[in-house]
């Protein structure tokens, strides 16, 4: 029975391995599914297959792997590509914890792109200055954050707290406004929880595109924030 049951197990493990990654978007040269992601034939992420190397590598007669890898798709803007990265669970016999993250790349390159890169980097510090959360945990701790005029320390400044975690490339767009020129997006950092858990802590900002970058958000807005199933709220 314990020989049947252990058949059993790794036969469900193999399948699991082998089930098919439905497609949740299409166009061109980029192909977006559930697990994974190809731009040009080239593998932007594969949550199979970096699951499949964990437990090869951790799991073992005393201790199996419990865990799981995911990327979902956050918005796409031209060649601009947010989605959303998360792992968690138990590695063999250790402690529950997660980790999660945004990530924003071009997906020419796949280099990690800044906010600062496509949008006014004066835009970013004054929708930064105008954010509630940013002036309550600045002014709890007396921080002059008014006086900052880069992304760059704003970002480190923010960081200072000890407790969140921003990244310039942790970005992902809602919307475009026709009207005054301004994009939506969500500045997404990792904030800890305590106990090797983490969660998302989303900024909404109003920021608008450097004049080169403008003609993408009027009309190569492929989908946004809320257009697929993820962890940040719309």
């Amino acid at each position: 029975m314990k020989i049947n049951i252990i058949i059993i197990i790794s036969l469900l493990s193999i399948k699991g391995f082998c089930q098919k990654d439905t497609t949740l978007f299409k166009k061109q040269e980029l192909i977006i599914n559930k697990k994974s992601a190809f731009f040009k034939g080239k593998e932007i992420y594969n949550a199979e297959r970096d699951l499949k190397e964990l437990t090869e590598q951790e799991k073992t007669d005393e201790c199996s792997v419990n865990y799981e890898f995911y990327n979902n798709p956050l918005s796409l803007v031209g060649n601009y590509y947010s989605y959303e990265s998360g792992e968690g669970g138990v590695i063999a016999c250790g402690v529950p914890g997660n980790s999660l993250n945004v990530l924003t790349i071009d997906l020419d390159n796949n280099k990690a792109i800044s906010l600062s890169d496509i949008f006014l980097e004066e835009s970013i510090i004054k929708a930064l200055k105008d954010d509630n959360w940013i002036k309550k945990n600045m002014d709890e701790r007396k921080i002059d954050f008014q006086s900052i005029n880069s992304f760059e320390v704003f970002m480190d400044t923010i960081n200072s707290l000890g407790y969140v975690k921003f990244k310039s490339n942790s970005f992902a767009v809602l919307g475009y406004n026709k009207k005054n020129g301004y994009v939506s997006v969500r500045l997404v950092g990792e904030e800890y929880m305590g106990f090797n858990h983490n969660k998302h802590l989303q900024l909404g900002l109003w920021v608008k595109p450097k004049e080169s970058y403008k003609e993408l958000f009027k009309n190569k807005i492929h989908f946004t924030v809320g257009d697929y199933k993820s962890g940040l709220k719309k």
